[in-house]
């Protein structure tokens, strides 16, 4: 390698040529001025060249060497050795541009492919409901190059910018059940929609079309003339969780109506179908999707349909108990005079005169080590007397309460004066529910592997209000348990109705006859009123 002397040059913005050294052999002239030091051999790699130099100046940084040279350096560009290096004898000084760019790239997205088992279309036709169409996703990238050499490649956005459209094939099954005879008024959630079962289980319809209903609240008035639901609200964190609606399934042809209340995660009617209480939450980012204001409201209908519902608040929003950001639960006692609550770590009841708390249990929270928190249900018994719910059991040895995996079916007496434990070791979603007659029945759902019951299926009980006579109703001999059992009492108390593995089922607490209602295995969130 030869070593040139530096002469002469010119300015050059990003790199070095043989005559741009004049500023160099300025700045050593001026720091010979103060001594004679001895020359030194360096060699500069930037910009795709290598130059040899002679330096003779001395404390000289490699920042100085390149600020001389009119070297200009990028914000992102390395040099090594750092800049605050010293230039030594036969040092190589190299500089690596640094660049970064964005690229971004198209990509399709599939549609799906949908098949819905309709009881409206003949048994094994099929029909094309909606035609399925890809969507396109555009992906971006952050692109890292040294010395203009693609050296990184980094996702840092995916965004849906059409959507695709799946497709939905409707097979028919009419004919595949049996007709069943029903008493009062049936409804339920299937495909995202509302449906009606009244007289016989063939005759039903669809109350809703929207196909956007989110089933956080679902609930039909005693005397089956008012279903509460949630439509799920689209957009980003800024819009509610989802607005609130009213239909009257007797009416055919009727529009569901919205109630003006937005982001609702519980609602209930009041026994006298006029009344309703709801509770509130907001919408937040990652999971769950929401944390919970635990307030409570109470909304009165007017005549006029057109009229806006009339609201008053029960109790404010408070984030002073466990778990606050999962919420509570509450339940109208039959006379409509009170509502209980269940949170994670207790039960007892409000009155709606002054909306007090009045505590009647209490037991360790369940430690679930995840985004979800236990909260159990809570029932009244017909005669407004007992509570029946699911408390959780703290004394197992060798855990902390909270760890504890026993969850056992309690009563308590709205007085305070009763509090008994019916069956130990039933399951965290056991969900008891008294019948709505004076038969004092009570249904609830056993785990079949009790310490394990967050996983567990349920099998089904009836058991009497003393906790007596406890007999076995599904699942019948071959079919697997319940899961986290949701059960409606026929409003004569002769019959319950489950949903199993997406269908919707009649069981006969007497005789555990089983009748299968629906086929088209995504029914779910079953109510039963008169």
């Amino acid at each position: 390698m030869n070593y040139r002397q530096v002469v002469g040059g010119v300015k050059r913005s990003r790199g070095l040529t043989r005559t741009s050294l004049v500023l160099l052999c300025l700045w050593v002239t001026f720091l010979g001025a103060c001594g004679t030091p001895q020359p030194m051999r360096v060699v500069l790699l930037a910009d795709g060249k290598e130059q040899a130099l002679v330096v003779t100046a001395e404390q000289m940084t490699i920042r100085d060497l390149l600020s001389h040279l009119d070297v200009t350096l990028g914000p992102l560009d390395r040099v090594d050795p750092d800049l605050y290096v010293l230039v030594s004898p036969g040092m190589r000084v190299s500089v690596t541009r640094v660049e970064e760019e964005f690229e971004a790239e198209r990509q399709v997205l599939p549609f799906a492919h949908q098949t819905v088992r309709s009881e409206r279309v003949p048994l094994g036709e099929r029909r094309l409901l909606q035609a399925g169409s890809n969507g396109e996703l555009e992906i971006t990238y952050r692109v890292t190059l040294e010395d203009g050499v693609e050296v990184a490649r980094e996702q840092v956005r995916r965004e849906v910018q059409v959507k695709p459209v799946d497709e939905i094939v409707v097979v028919g099954v009419q004919g595949e059940l049996t007709t069943v005879p029903i008493s009062g008024t049936i409804v339920y959630l299937s495909g995202g929609n509302a449906w009606l079962m009244r007289e016989s289980s063939d005759l039903r319809r669809n109350i809703t079309g929207s196909g956007d209903l989110d089933g956080r609240v679902f609930d039909l008035s005693q005397d089956g003339a008012g279903l509460l639901f949630t439509r799920a609200a689209a957009g980003d964190e800024t819009e509610p969780l989802n607005s609130l609606w009213m239909a009257q399934p007797s009416l055919i042809g009727e529009e569901p109506r919205s109630l003006g209340i937005a982001g609702v995660i519980w609602a209930a009617w009041a026994p006298d179908g006029r009344r309703f209480a709801y509770s509130t939450a907001e919408r937040v980012g990652g999971v769950p999707g929401w944390k919970a204001n635990n307030d409570l409201w109470l909304a009165t209908l007017d005549d006029d349909p057109g009229a806006q519902v009339k609201t008053e608040r029960l109790l404010p929003a408070t984030a002073e108990i466990p778990y606050a950001w999962w919420g509570r639960v509450y339940a109208w006692s039959p006379d409509g005079s009170y509502l209980a609550y269940a949170q994670s770590d207790e039960v007892g009841i409000i009155t709606l005169v002054d909306g007090v708390l009045v505590p009647l249990a209490s037991f360790p929270t369940f430690q679930t080590r995840s985004h979800w928190a236990w909260v159990p249900s809570v029932s009244w018994s017909s005669d407004g007397y007992l509570l029946a719910f699911v408390g959780h059991r703290g004394d197992v040895e060798g855990l902390s309460p909270e760890d504890s995996p026993v969850f056992d079916l309690f009563v308590v007496s709205v007085n305070d004066e009763l509090q008994v434990p019916l069956t130990e070791e039933v399951g965290m979603w056991s969900g008891p529910r008294w019948s709505p007659t004076s038969s004092g029945m009570l249904v609830y759902g056993q785990a079949q592997s009790p310490r394990n019951s967050q996983d567990s299926r349920y099998e089904l009980f009836v058991i009497d209000r003393d906790g007596s006579n406890a007999r076995r109703v599904f699942p019948p001999t071959g079919l697997m348990g319940l899961v986290a059992p949701d059960v409606a009492w026929s409003p004569n108390g002769d019959a319950v109705l489950i949903e199993y593995e997406g269908n919707l089922y009649r069981v006969d607490v007497e005789t555990s006859r089983l009748d299968q209602l629906t086929t088209d295995g995504q029914s779910s969130h079953p109510r039963w009123g008169r």
